[in-house]
């Protein structure tokens, strides 16, 4: 949130807490007025009493909960940009790899497709040469154990 949003919020927050203040006080002063009758008005007025009380109740939990809030959002205010510089990093890392094994797909499969159907040993020699990469199964699986220790 920019400055002058939490800025108004904050001076509404106030003035709700001053609302909440002014219904709590009322709510009590009408609950301890002395109560001459004891006759049907009399739980009639300690039904209608009930749901100011109930919203005093809540507008004093309310005020007691929202600066637990305010520093909640703020915590995760401060340390949004250090965990999206670990998301970028990660995606960065991924998109790097995702890169290499579609570049070893495409040069596999050009390999295959152009060179191994070329029934000319000096023409396939030739194309191999020219289209196919001369790592072996164990190079690949040597460079893919490197990347697993750099990685731990």
């Amino acid at each position: 949130l920019p400055a002058s949003d939490m800025q108004r919020a904050i001076s509404s927050f106030s003035s709700f807490k001053m609302m909440a203040i002014v219904v709590v006080l009322l709510a009590s002063s009408v609950a301890c007025l002395p109560q001459e009758q004891q006759g049907p008005l009399g739980g009639l007025l300690s039904a209608a009493l009930l749901p100011l009380r109930t919203v005093g109740s809540l507008l004093k939990a309310t005020n007691d909960t929202a600066p637990l809030v305010m520093d909640s959002i703020q915590e995760i205010r401060d340390f949004s940009p250090l965990i999206l510089g670990f998301g970028r990093a990660f995606l960065e890392t991924q998109q790097e790899k995702t890169e290499e094994v579609m570049e070893t797909f495409m040069d596999s499969f050009l390999c295959e497709f152009r060179c191994k159907r070329k029934e000319n040993p000096k023409q396939r020699e030739n194309c191999n040469k020219k289209f196919c990469k001369n790592e072996t199964t164990e190079d690949i699986n040597n460079e893919i154990n490197e990347r697993k220790s750099s990685s731990l």
